[in-house]
Parts: structure tokens; C-alpha cells; sequence
């Protein structure tokens, strides 16, 4: 299943996910320790993304 990082906005396949996370009754995937340990940080700032484009900084880890 495909699945959005909440913190980079990198799409994602949910079974090869680095990592998840349940947060207010929803299941999160992340690409790599960097998004979770942020993510983690404050949950609540990526569990309620606003309609972004992929403008994240997904490439401070890439």
C-alpha cells in the first residue's frame, strides 16, 4: 500500500517503511530515522499536515 511521510511528503510503500507511528487513531509511515525522530518531536505539528506540495526538506537526508 502506498503511504505519504508525513514529514518529507516522500510516498512511500507502507511494507518497506522504515518506520511507524499511531497517532490520534491514524498510522504513519516514515522513510528514515531522520522524519520519525522529528515526527516523534511533535506529533501533533505532522499529524495534521496541511495541503503542502513536497517541500520538506526530504533532501537533508536523502
Amino acid at each position: 500500500m502506498k503511504a505519504k511521510d508525513p514529514v518529507c511528503g516522500m510516498e512511500i510503500e507502507s511494507e518497506k517503511a522504515f518506520a511507524k507511528r499511531e497517532h490520534e487513531g491514524r498510522t504513519f509511515y516514515f522513510c528514515s530515522q531522520d522524519c520519525v525522530s522529528k515526527f516523534d518531536a511533535d506529533p501533533h505539528k505532522y499529524g495534521h499536515p496541511k495541503e503542502q506540495g513536497h517541500d520538506k526538506g526530504h533532501s537533508e537526508h536523502g
